[in-house]
Formats: C-alpha cells, sequence, structure tokens
C-alpha cells in the first residue's frame, strides 16, 4: 500500500514522500523523524515542496522516459526530475541499496535548492548552541566538524546543545535553523571520543568496524556512516531547533600547540570558499539535474543558484562573528582538546581580544 508522509523544514521547504517500500518509508521516517507532521495537501498550497515518488525494482525496467544511474557499484536507479517554479518532484525505481542515495544525491540538495528561493541558506557545516547563540564549524570533508562538535558537546556539559550534524539553515535575523537529521559515526571518532562506544549495540560496534576498514582500503573512496538518532548518541542534551547565530568558524589545521581564533582578512574570500564547498557538496545533485528527463531547467538554473546562496552568505556572514579556527596539525589523541575547545568558544566565557 502506497503512504504519504510529509516532513516540514520550518515552514521553508517541505518534503513529501510516496512509496510502498517499507524500507524507504523506515529510513526517511528515522532520518527526518524530528520534521514528521500529519497534515494535509492542502496546507502546502504556494509553499516550495520536494517530492518523491520511490518504487522498488529493477531501475533498467522502469520505462524509456528514465535516466539510469548506479553510484559506488551497490546502489543503481533510474529516475524522472519535473522542475516546477516552486517545487521539484522526483520519481525513481531502484534497490534497496540506493534509497540512502537517493536522499543523499537528489532529495536533500532540492530542499536546499528551494530554501534558497526563500531567502534561507543550507550551509555544510556542524553545530552546537548554548545560552540561544549557535557556533558553527564548517570546512571541506575532513576538517574535523563532527570532532570538534562531538568534543564541545561532551567536554562542554549538558548546558551545550545539539544543532546540526551535517547542514544547518541560516535565515534573516540572522537566525539558524536545525536540519535535524541522524548523527553520522564514523570509526575515527570513536578514537577521540571512546564513551560514545556505550551508546551502541553490538551490531553497530561490528558495521562500524567494517565501514571504517572499508574507508582505509579504498582510502576514503567509500564512507558508510552508521546512522544513529541524536538522543541515543547525546542523551544528556537537548536539541535546539533555532538560535541567534553566534559565530561561525571556518576549520583549518594549523602549527598550533592549542586550538586558536584567528580574524580573516577578507570576507568576500570567506564568501568564495564557502560558495566552492557548498557547491562541491552537491556535484551529484548537479549532474543529476543536468541529465534528467522531464521539464526543460532555465538556461540559467545552476549560475542563479549559485548567485542566491553567495548573496545569502554575504548577507547573513556580514551581521555576525566569522573566524578561523586554527586546530592542531597533529592527529595524535590529545585529551587536553575537548577542554581547550571549550574554554576557546564558551559563549557565556568574557572575550579577551574585548576586554579592557
Amino acid at each position: 500500500m502506497t503512504v504519504e508522509k510529509y516532513f516540514d523544514f520550518h515552514d521553508v521547504v517541505g518534503y513529501k514522500l510516496n512509496t510502498s517500500d517499507s524500507e524507504a518509508q523506515r529510513f526517511f521516517i528515522d532520518e527526518y523523524r524530528h520534521h514528521l507532521q500529519d497534515i494535509s495537501m492542502e496546507e502546502w498550497v504556494e509553499k516550495p515542496l520536494v517530492t518523491l515518488n520511490w518504487r522498488r525494482g529493477i531501475p533498467l525496467l522502469a520505462g524509456d522516459s528514465f535516466r539510469f544511474h548506479m553510484h559506488k557499484i551497490l546502489a543503481r536507479w533510474s529516475y524522472q526530475i519535473e522542475h516546477g517554479e516552486n517545487s521539484i518532484r522526483i520519481k525513481a525505481v531502484g534497490n534497496r541499496f540506493a534509497v540512502s542515495m537517493v536522499h543523499h544525491m537528489m532529495v536533500h540538495p532540492s530542499l536546499r535548492y528551494l530554501a534558497s528561493m526563500q531567502d534561507t541558506l543550507m550551509l555544510h557545516g556542524a553545530a552546537v548552541v548554548k545560552n540561544g547563540q549557535s557556533i558553527i564549524l564548517t570546512g571541506r570533508g575532513g576538517a574535523g566538524k563532527t570532532t570538534t562538535s562531538s568534543m564541545l558537546l561532551a567536554q562542554g556539559g549538558s548546558e551545550w546543545q545539539l544543532h546540526a550534524d551535517d547542514y544547518v539553515y541560516i535565515g534573516a535575523g540572522p537566525q539558524t535553523y536545525a536540519y535535524m537529521t541522524r548523527s553520522h559515526l564514523y570509526k575515527d571518532l570513536l578514537r577521540w571520543l571512546p564513551q560514545l562506544r556505550e551508546q551502541l549495540t553490538v551490531s553497530e560496534r561490528i558495521r562500524l568496524f567494517i565501514y571504517g576498514t572499508i574507508r582505509e582500503w579504498t582510502r576514503d573512496g567509500i564512507k558508510w556512516p552508521v546512522r544513529l538518532s541524536a538522543e541515543r548518541l547525546w542523551p544528556d542534551h537537548q536539541l535546539a531547533s533555532r538560535a541567534r547565530l553566534g559565530k561561525v568558524l571556518l576549520l583549518r589545521r594549523a602549527p598550533v600547540s592549542a586550538p586558536q581564533l584567528v580574524d580573516i582578512s577578507s570576507l568576500d574570500e570567506v564568501v568564495d570558499s564557502l560558495a566552492e564547498m557548498n557547491f562541491y557538496e552537491a556535484r551529484h545533485f548537479i549532474h543529476l539535474m543536468n541529465n534528467k528527463t522531464g521539464t526543460p531547467l532555465p538556461e540559467d538554473w545552476l549560475e542563479a543558484w549559485r548567485m542566491r546562496e553567495k548573496q545569502l552568505l554575504k548577507r547573513y556572514l556580514s551581521q555576525t562573528s566569522v573566524q578561523w579556527l586554527e586546530l592542531p596539525e597533529s592527529r595524535q589523541l590529545d585529551p587536553r582538546l575537548g577542554h581547550q575547545l571549550v574554554d576557546l568558544l564558551d559563549p557565556s566565557m568574557p572575550n579577551p581580544d574585548q576586554e579592557g
């Protein structure tokens, strides 16, 4: 039986899932359960909406009007995309391995694309909240976003709240809004925070080891996370749905013995760098959109999207504190690092640069 599920992302953009596939239903409900809504379709009139019609099946038999796509050998699906003025409608037929890839490469960036039309930026980064202020940690893959946010939660106490694991919305104010998905756990994080192992089942520990080994063998070519709800991973911390934007920190490694904050020299360079990072994360979506069937795209759709997000970045970053967060180059475990990060970034502590 086909089931319809609706998800509301802060009244900025919505997502509708149509499927009879129980595994796909379970995946998206687990992933987006904080955004799950009991609503009718009429409530989404005039609101931006991403729709996925998903069917489990053999992708090559989907029909001539579908495009075939394969990712990492295992995930295979065929798809159509209909692009409207205020909507993106996806039809996809594929195997069980394709569900998470359709989410990552099609649904998620579609939400980001439509959100940008509502003056809301979806930025790749982790985020935590204390005293109603959010700290966004951003940078390219491997910069240490998840590790740094996890250390702040682990060492900072229960007053620190989880806000975002992988992406965060920034809107007028500037305010930040949680894109509440499951936490993506990788093997390396347990080296720094072994206490998180207590939150895992035996099966999850085994999968974490296997996935981590595959990632090492493929030199980061295949990265499969173990997905856990934030409540399970951080049972002593509340989730912050929204907050005032306090800081945006760009992570980088440097020859320092302890983490430190460094002022940026050019906001325009930061905007260009973050825009490039954000669109690198959307590269698969851009490829699929350019090769789609269905309604033709406006010729300037990608350039217009880039321009919107760069304008939003410049607007919101100019209204808040933006700095480099330099982390020690050494990847060796330093038990002091978590406490150093809390002392440096705690928004309730006086800023030595502003004293006197």
